[in-house]
């Protein structure tokens, strides 16, 4: 049976061993709806047509009935329901408990995420973030005069499940953003930042104007797995379309000191697919100090 949670269920939430080691379909999902925080403090959504963020399990049935009981998990007076679950893999019908709308008191979570709603009320001194795009690379960040922030690097980070893409476009062409994929896995670059670094993150992907927004991944570094890294997801994801040249060569430039030479080349390879001609990539690889590799 298939359930879609969306507070304290979650992944590393409190209550989420309830679901009795679920089978995971999706850990960036959502449904259309509202999110709010009620006057008790805990996470409740109504129908609405915004987006509620969340993750998909198959449970056994018996989970469900043991979560109809468990009001410390389900708000009160919850409604059991069938509702259309949308991932980057499909969209599926699924068990989701919401409020009767003339019940609900609380308020509003713009983001529609309780994870990041959580985030943003806590704001821990330090938090890891993990990159995948122009991010990775320095050059960036001091053309921003923003490095000083970013110094604290930890090197590669490896995310299962999701690959990167390039379905945020703009007039010319794609930039980065992750697609979850199961059984896929990809690399990129985590730092650990203060609060300064992440005011700025939140500026420059947009989140404000709905461009990117915040999430959490878990990220193997080192053979070791962190939770609940930063990073940012495209919102409104188009087909993907090959980036201009600059963001090419910063997401080249700045992954290889520290991203495998396999997914390197799979960066190359990704490029190539889009249409970048082997010449143009060529060119881009000599202008990456270190680096002299000939595609072809």
């Amino acid at each position: 049976m298939l359930v879609f949670v969306y507070g304290n269920l979650r992944k590393h939430e409190r209550h989420h061993a309830i679901l009795q080691n679920p089978r995971t379909i999706s850990h960036q999902a959502y449904v259309d709806g509202i999110l709010l925080e009620s006057v008790e403090g805990h996470p409740v959504m109504k129908d609405g047509r915004e987006k509620v963020y969340g993750e998909l399990y198959e449970v056994d049935p018996s989970v469900i009935d043991q979560l109809n009981k468990t009001k410390e998990a389900i708000p009160a007076k919850a409604i059991k329901k069938e509702a259309t679950v949308y991932t980057d893999h499909g969209s599926y019908v699924a068990t989701v408990f919401t409020a009767a709308s003339e019940d609900v008191q609380g308020s509003t979570i713009p983001s529609g995420d309780w994870k990041v709603k959580n985030f943003l009320a806590h704001r821990p001194s330090d938090i890891l973030y993990f990159a995948y795009g122009s991010c990775m690379d320095e050059e960036r960040f001091r053309k921003a005069g923003v490095h000083v922030h970013f110094q604290d690097c930890l090197g590669a980070g490896i995310v299962q499940d999701f690959r990167m893409d390039y379905s945020f476009v703009v007039d010319d062409g794609g930039r980065g953003d992750i697609t979850e994929v199961p059984g896929e896995a990809m690399e990129g670059v985590v730092y650990r930042v203060n609060q300064e670094a992440v005011d700025y993150l939140f500026e420059r992907e947009g989140v404000l104007p709905g461009w990117y927004r915040p999430a959490f991944l878990d990220v193997m570094i080192d053979g070791r797995v962190h939770n609940n890294v930063l990073t940012f997801i495209v919102k409104r994801k188009s087909p993907e379309t090959l980036p201009p040249e600059h963001y090419a060569l910063e997401i080249l430039r700045g992954s290889h000191p520290y991203v495998s030479d396999s997914y390197h080349r799979r960066l190359q390879d990704q490029l190539l697919g889009l249409g970048m001609d082997e010449k143009r990539l060529h060119a881009m690889l000599q202008k990456i100090p270190t680096l002299n590799r000939d595609p072809a």
